[in-house]
């Protein structure tokens, strides 16, 4: 071996052999990529459908009950989103349901407001009102777990609950319901008969599927006498996806046998038909899409079930919406499935405010409630204790309240503002400037009670659609008022033996020498007209003092300032009745 070809081999052959290894890491490096690139093109927006294609997509929530606070709020955030330069909008539902009229205002800002694309994504649960919204909108997706439907309009009282409305009442809201579901139906390729049975009770509907192409078409008995030459079947439900696609299933289900329609559940197809058909074509501005088939088309269709029946109001899981295709899918779990789904680049969430929730709280109806009865409380006890203040700003808040959060919420209207604030005015001139109790006291008192009513009211009060919201408002009141009337009585007949009451009232007045007084000393055994003192304003209530006793009185002259003479013109266990003595 030649010593001088030795080391200079070895060099080489390391040198080389470095360079083996530098080369293969490239390759590596290279192939990895390679590989690797087409995984990320598949996740994209190149493989997403051009009309859901997003860049800056805008998740808009609605959770909870529907009412007009949900309607300011979508609007807002619907600005909101176009600023922020969002092209798609997903409306993301959770709701049990809601406000039929705050339900027809969300329908006109989607339609109008919000951008084509406009996706919802039920997630869990979207009933009533919430069905509705994602009917409007151009795709709907659900969670694995997701359901809809149930959408007839009820009936909430307070303290009654919810009730189904009378047949004709229920006609009368269905229609324009019915009319809008069909409109947006049309809109966005639903199938219109299979809306109506969110809504309709009596609606039963039997799926047929085209043995060529496989389309499918809901059809009510009607629509399927005219096409097979005989009247459907009522069989159990078939609500499963999977026999939709089951070629063998008319003939190896075990629920395929003819069972007729028993009579008293078959309406006259003819006059329902008729009925249903001019309550939604009242205002449709696009036409039907629907196929209209006869007996020369029925070879080409097989009847795949009743899917509706007329005992019950559609609801879908998510799979039975992906199979009738309500759904687009039913696996957006995520914020990170949703933006795969619509190929968006950047996702910004748009959420009620605190402010939001907060006008939520004060505008349920228990709440203003006990705010109205706060309010006269606090009036009473204002008029009871002169030279406090506490109580009458608590009223005056209370009272702002009331009016002002329906009013920022858009659920109610000014001119309740100017009723109740005239109401107020003439009860206020009845008690301190008028003597007695006249005209005056009881048109105040009728215009106040009428404000307060009208704040939970934000359309026409005789419309049926807003006939709950009146029924709520005046239940409402009512319970305010009594539950106030009859802790103002309580506070009165107990105020000579309760130390607060006497405290708040004499404390600042009569001095602590006569409260004492006024805890013992009753208007027992005082003689008509008998002179006095008023110990405190008359405002028309307060105290005088008689022969060295404090007693409660009423004035018979209105206001009557503190330390007039005062003579006695009716006398009982509660108290006196007074007028200024002009003697």
């Amino acid at each position: 071996m030649n010593p001088m070809t030795g080391p200079p081999l070895r060099r080489l052959h390391a040198t080389d052999h470095r360079r083996t290894v530098v080369a293969s890491l490239i390759a590596c490096l290279l192939l990895t990529l390679g590989f690797a690139a087409p995984g990320l093109d598949e996740q994209t927006p190149t493989a997403v459908p051009a009309g859901r294609q997003a860049g800056t997509l805008a998740v808009i929530s609605i959770h909870g009950p529907i009412d007009g606070i949900t309607t300011r709020s979508l609007d807002r955030r619907l600005d909101e989103a176009a600023r922020r330069g969002a092209d798609a909008v997903v409306l993301e539902i959770d709701t049990p349901g809601g406000d039929l009229m705050a339900t027809f205002d969300i329908l006109e800002s989607i339609r109008t407001k919000a951008p084509p694309n406009t996706i919802a994504w039920i997630r869990p649960t979207a009933f009533s009102a919430g069905t509705i919204i994602a009917l409007a909108c151009r795709e709907i997706v659900t969670t694995p777990t997701g359901r809809f439907g149930d959408a007839a309009p009820i009936q909430g009282m307070p303290l009654v609950g919810l009730r189904n409305l009378p047949a004709a009442e229920r006609a009368k809201i269905e229609a324009p319901l019915l009319s809008e579901l069909v409109y947006d139906a049309r809109r966005q390729g639903w199938d219109e008969k299979l809306v109506q049975a969110f809504v309709a009770v009596d609606v039963q509907l039997w799926l047929i599927r085209n043995r060529t192409t496989g389309d499918l078409l809901f059809v009510d008995a009607a629509e399927y006498e005219r096409i097979f030459g005989e009247r459907p079947v009522a069989t159990r439900l078939e609500r499963l996806p999977a026999p939709v696609y089951d070629e063998q299933r008319i003939s190896s289900s075990p629920f395929a046998d003819d069972v007729p329609l028993p009579p008293s559940a078959t309406p006259d197809p003819d006059d329902l038909a008729e009925a249903r058909a001019a309550a939604i074509d009242f205002r449709q501005e696009m036409p039907s899409r629907r196929p209209i088939l006869d007996r020369s088309d029925a070879p080409d269709w097989e009847n795949l079930g009743q899917v509706v029946s007329p005992d019950e109001l559609l609801v879908l899981r998510a799979d039975e919406a992906v199979a009738y295709g309500l759904s687009s899918s039913d696996t957006i779990a995520t914020d990170a499935d949703l933006r795969l789904f619509m190929g968006a680049t950047t996702v910004i969430r748009l959420d009620e405010t605190w402010s939001e929730g907060l006008v939520r709280f004060l505008t349920l109806w228990p709440v203003r409630a006990v705010l109205i009865a706060v309010m006269l409380i606090g009036f009473f006890l204002e008029i009871s204790a002169p030279g406090y203040g506490v109580f009458g700003l608590v009223a005056i808040s209370a009272l702002v309240t009331v009016l002002g959060a329906p009013l920022l919420a858009g659920l109610s209207d000014w001119w309740t503002v100017v009723v109740v604030v005239i109401g107020l005015g003439l009860v206020v001139a009845e008690l301190f400037f008028l003597p007695g109790f006249g005209v005056a006291g009881v048109l105040g008192g009728l215009l106040l009670f009428a404000g307060l009513v009208g704040t939970f009211v934000s359309g026409d009060p005789f419309d049926p659609a807003a006939r709950d919201e009146l029924f709520r408002g005046i239940a409402a009141t009512l319970i305010g008022v009594l539950a106030a009337g009859t802790v103002s009585w309580l506070f009165w007949r107990t105020l000579p033996r309760n130390p607060f009451g006497a405290r708040i009232i004499l404390a600042d007045e009569i001095g602590d020498g006569a409260e004492i007084a006024a805890r013992s000393d009753t208007a027992t055994a005082i003689a008509i007209g008998t002179i006095g003192t008023a110990a405190t304003p008359l405002r028309t209530a307060g105290r005088v003092e008689i022969d060295g006793r404090l007693v409660d009185a009423q004035s018979e002259d209105g206001f009557i300032d503190r330390g007039a003479r005062v003579r006695v013109v009716a006398s009982d266990r509660f108290g006196v009745r007074v007028e200024i003595d002009r003697g």
